[in-house]
Order: structure tokens, then sequence, then C-alpha cells
């Protein structure tokens, strides 16, 4: 019972351990390392570090396919930037089944002691190190895990029953392989399979080519694992995910034809290799997994253009991708304060253009085609807080007070954008089908009429305001809160229907805050022309 309960408890240090590393690594990248990740990608050979470094302390390449999702889809990154840094991190994952084959007991303490004593003086608490502290104390509790489960896996090797079974077991490949593929695709990850499989394999329980057939299972299992991240994924996420099932599937498919080739045909190619450096039993299933990483890799090199291409079609961009990505604004632009504000009220013109399409559906000569104003809110709003962590970063450099002056307006700005986005949003979605409301249809068209022209009129105005177009805009923004009073008052007594009348008290509502809104937008653009000219 004691042996089975140290592995046991070794798998739950291992899992523990996983999870603490991976989470607090990610709570460590910020914008600033976001902008550091997006200029390592910058070069072939700083991609390649990137990724065998995110493998290798991720220990996930879920976690890590994940991360360049975010990413691309910030548009941070371009997705086939990102294609090469999944591959290398899948390397990367064979660091850890490296060091599982040396004696790390004596530096597991070390790290268990290190955690300990940044406990005791309360550095966790700090904002600073806490997330590196949980990293480290994942390290520790990673490794102590791994050594768990070698120590009570090397005493089972004396229990006959068990390793009779396991060597019949060992005769049946495809159960092997079954298993694998199973036990990964539950816990999502390979090292954690292979890691097991080459602790039974160094404790005499587990022949070679059932060990083999397990790492080879669990390739395969952690790729299809990660169909389950692209349920509410498309476009560029989704093909990211998709490529790393097709860089696993690849990898294993190869492996199975070597070893068959090595087994059935009697070649030996795998067997000479491993003869001829002498390996252990758990080192040679160390050997298997990383041949399949670089049997991966090789392989979807060999074939990425008509995967890609094959991928570019299953999951084409979304409009919310393209919608959602910054026109203007990069982060190389930050070095020049008076280009990077400049970037930023291009951005604004063109969310300021693109306003008028929320009421699309409110209008009687709508164009065809328009994008759904749920799918354009949420496009948009990624594009607006773009523009937030745009400024605040051009802030953090530039401490100038034309640079703060200018940026407080941009930011003013931003804000009723947001706004203004939210409200049209929130004013189509109230009226709905305008046909449904019958009588007070004509009000309905004449609101959205009304309001569209006003937002056409500020989006032209606002690229070059000139001081007569701006005097023209307050006047047509004007307080209309007693007209809207009136038409409320006038539906309350005309024996309209209750459905009808919270239609069209919300809808003049949002009319009238949308208007007060546009007024305050005219208002930043008069500071910012009176700013020009001083």
């Amino acid at each position: 019972m004691d042996i089975f309960a140290s592995i046991f408890a070794g798998l739950g240090l291992f899992f523990i351990g996983i999870r603490l590393l991976s989470n607090n690594v990610k709570q460590l990248i910020g914008r600033r390392m976001r902008v550091l990740i997006t200029r390592v990608m910058a070069g072939n050979g700083s991609v390649a570090l990137l990724g065998l470094l995110a493998g290798a302390i991720i220990q996930s390449l879920n976690a890590v396919t994940f991360v360049m999702v975010v990413l691309v889809s910030a548009g941070a990154i371009d997705k086939r930037r990102a294609f090469p840094v999944i591959n290398w991190a899948n390397l990367g994952t064979s660091v850890l089944i490296l060091m599982a084959t040396l004696n790390m007991h004596w530096l597991i303490l070390v790290l268990i002691g290190i955690t300990g004593t940044t406990y005791y003086l309360n550095l966790d608490q700090s904002a600073r190190y806490r997330h590196a502290i949980g990293a480290l104390l994942g390290l520790g509790l990673l490794f102590l895990g791994i050594d768990f489960i070698k120590s009570g896996s090397a005493i089972l090797k004396h229990t006959a029953w068990l390793k009779d079974y396991l060597q019949v077991a060992g005769h049946y490949p495809l159960l092997s392989f079954l298993i694998g593929t199973g036990v990964a695709a539950l816990v999502q990850s390979s090292p954690t399979v292979t890691v097991v499989a080459m602790a039974m394999a160094a404790a005499g329980l587990l022949p070679f080519q059932s060990g083999a057939m397990i790492v080879l299972g669990a390739g395969l299992g952690s790729g299809l694992a990660t169909l389950s991240m692209t349920g509410k994924l498309a476009g560029s996420a989704r093909q990211l995910v998709l490529y790393q099932v097709a860089l696993k599937v690849c990898g294993v498919v190869v492996m199975l034809v070597l070893l068959t080739a090595d087994w059935v045909c009697g070649l030996g190619l795998v067997a000479a290799g491993m003869a001829q450096f002498d390996l252990s039993a758990s080192a040679q299933l160390a050997a298997i997994y990383i041949c399949l990483q670089i049997a991966s890799d090789l392989a979807m090199r060999a074939l990425k253009g008509p995967i890609v291409g094959w991928l570019e079609q299953l999951a084409p961009p979304s409009v919310e991708e393209t919608l959602g990505r910054p026109h203007y604004i990069n982060d190389e632009a930050l070095v020049e304060p008076e280009t990077a504000l400049l970037l930023v009220d291009k951005e604004q013109q063109r969310l300021l253009a693109s306003l008028p399409t929320y009421l699309d559906g409110l209008r009687a000569e709508a164009p065809a085609g328009s994008p759904g104003t749920a799918t354009l809110l949420a496009a948009e709003s990624s594009v607006i807080r773009e523009c937030d962590l745009f400024l605040t970063e051009l802030v953090d450099r530039n401490n100038s007070r034309p640079v703060l002056e200018q940026t407080i307006v941009l930011r003013d700005r931003n804000q009723l954008l947001s706004n203004l986005q939210e409200t049209l949003a929130e004013m189509s979605r109230v009226i709905g089908d305008p046909a449904r409301l019958g009588e007070v249809r004509t009000l309905i068209d004449s609101l959205a009429e009304s309001l569209h022209m006003m937002l056409e009129t500020l989006a032209e105005v606002a690229s070059s305001p000139a001081a007569a177009d701006l005097e023209m805009l307050r006047m047509l923004t004007h307080d209309r809160s007693e007209l809207m009073d009136a038409i409320r008052r006038r539906m309350q007594g005309g024996g309209i229907a209750a459905e009808i009348q919270q239609a069209v008290f919300s809808a003049t509502g949002l009319f009238e805050r949308s208007v007060w809104l546009l007024r305050r937008y005219v208002l930043l653009l008069d500071v910012s022309q009176q700013g020009s000219a001083e």
C-alpha cells in the first residue's frame, strides 16, 4: 500500500507543480513582456530560443499554443511567426524528459529550501516577486513528484504479478498505444505520461516496445487534447491550434513507420541506435520522446506549405479578427511621441467612421453585407483597449507636458468612442426589427437617420477640423432632452401597446445620450485644434 501511495503522491505533486509553473509564468507575461516577445520574434534565431525556453519552462505545448493564440488574436504578432514558436516549444518540452533521467534529488532539496526561505521572508506577498516564487515552487514540486514516482516504481519491480502482467501487455503494442493516447488526452501532457513510463521502465516493469508505444500514443493524445480549445476559436487562432495537432500527428506517423520497420521488417534501425549509446531502460524511452519531437519538427518543415494552406482554407480569418486589429498603431512608433500620437488619432478617426455602421440594421437604405452589431462591437472594443494600452505605454515613456496634454485628450476621446459604440449597439438591440413597431416606425426611422447623419458628418469633419465645421457640429449636437421628453409624453397618452412604448422610451433615451456623447467629442476636437494652433 505504501508503494502505491508514494506513486500516487508523486503524481499529485507532479500535477500541482505543472499547474503552478504554468499559471505563474503566464501571470509574469504583461504588456511589457508582450512587447519584448514581439521584438524577440523579429529574428529567426530569437524565435528558436523563445520557443525552446517557453517549452522548457512551461512544459506544456498546449499552454504555449494558447499564449500564441492570445498574441495573434491581439494583433501583437503575425500567425506565420507563431508557427515556428510552436515547433521549437515542442522540442523544448524535451528538457523535462532529459532531467527525469538524471538524479535530481539534491536540486529538489535546494529548490524547496530556497522557496521556503522566500516564504519565511514574506517575499511571496510582494506583487513584484509573487509569481516568480510561485513558479519556483511549482518547479520544485514538479521534480519532487518525479522523485516520488521513481522511488515508488523501484520497489514495484519486486512485485511478481505486476511484472508478469506488464510483460504480457507488452506483446500488444496497439493496447499500449491506446493507453498512452487516452491518458495523455486526459491529463493534456505527453511529458507527464512519458515520465511515468520512464520510471516504470527503470524499475523493470515496462518492456521497451510497450513503453515506446505508450510514448507515441501520449504524443498523439496531447495533440488531440488541444482540439478542446478550438470550440470558440476562429480564424488564425483556430489555425494555430490545428497546426499543433498536425505537428503531433506528423511526428507520430513518422515514428510509427520507423518502429514498425524495426520490429516487423527486422531492420534494427532503432535497436542499433540504442545499443550504440548503451542507454538505460528509462533513457531509451527518453530518446524515443526526443526523436518524436525531432520527427514532428522535420516532417512539419517538409509539409508546412500544403498544411498551412489547408488550414487557411479550413479556418479562414473571421470578421472579428479582421475588424478587431488596429490598422495604424504599433509598438515601434512608441519611440517617436509625435508619430505615436498621430497614429492614435488616425486609429480613432477610423473607428469614428465606422460608427454609422451600428445603425445599418435600423435603416431602410442600409448597405448589404454589413457585419452584425454584436460582432462589430466585440471587434472594435478590442481596438479601443489596444489604443488605451498604447497611450498608457506612451505616457510611461514620455513625461513632456505637450505629450501628456495630448494624451489626456486622446484618452478622453477613446472613452467617448467606447461609450458611443456601446450606446449605438444597445439602441440597435432595443429596437430590433423596426417593422414590428408599426405606427411609430416613422419616428424610429427619423431618429436613426438623424443620428446617422450626425455620425457621418462628425467622421468627415474629424479628419481635418475647421472652425466653421466645428461650429456647425455644435449646432447639430445641441441638447435634445426637451424634444425627447415631449415625444415620450405623447407616447404615454396615445393608446400604444406597452411593448412599443418601452422600445420608444429606450430609443429616445439612447438617442439623447448619443447626441450628448457626440457633442462631448466635438468639444474635444475643438480642444485639439486649439492645441495645434498654439
